[in-house]
């Protein structure tokens, strides 16, 4: 397991001119080099238009690694917002609580987040946890 990957990393290397990302992460995919996590799932599936749409994806996502989401990364997630509101100006709110959890699932698992997200940025500056960008920030639009 090399990286869990963001809702972020799904959606970009899914979009139509960019097939390079695509490329790459599906060849991550095949190597079992891609884990998700429960949150990432539920974000995933939001979008299916059908039961057996549902169903069909929900099983392809089941045979990645987990990254679970015990007690302890919803407390970790905590601890990390609440830095983040000591930074003040209310840096709390700078970062969707979702992310905090990901990261969190990510860190306890020991491997890295895949994104293309600022958010991961500022939770990596406080959590010290390796974080991978899709593409070159700043590189898509």
């Amino acid at each position: 397991m090399a990286a869990l990957a963001d809702t972020s990393a799904w959606a970009w290397s899914r979009k139509t001119g960019y097939s390079h990302l695509r490329q790459a992460f599906d060849e991550r995919l095949l190597e079992g080099a891609i884990a998700t996590c429960a949150l990432v799932k539920l974000e995933l599936l939001y979008n299916t238009r059908s039961a057996s749409e549902f169903r069909d994806r929900r099983a392809q996502l089941d045979l990645l690694d987990d990254c679970p989401l015990r007690p302890g990364q919803w407390s970790r997630a905590l601890d990390v917002m609440n830095s983040l509101a000591a930074a003040g100006r209310m840096h709390h709110r700078s970062v969707k609580w979702a992310d905090l959890l990901i990261a969190a699932a990510a860190e306890a698992a020991g491997v890295a987040v895949l994104h293309h997200d600022e958010d991961y940025v500022r939770i990596a500056a406080i959590t010290g946890q390796p974080i991978e960008w899709l593409a070159p920030r700043g590189t898509l639009e």
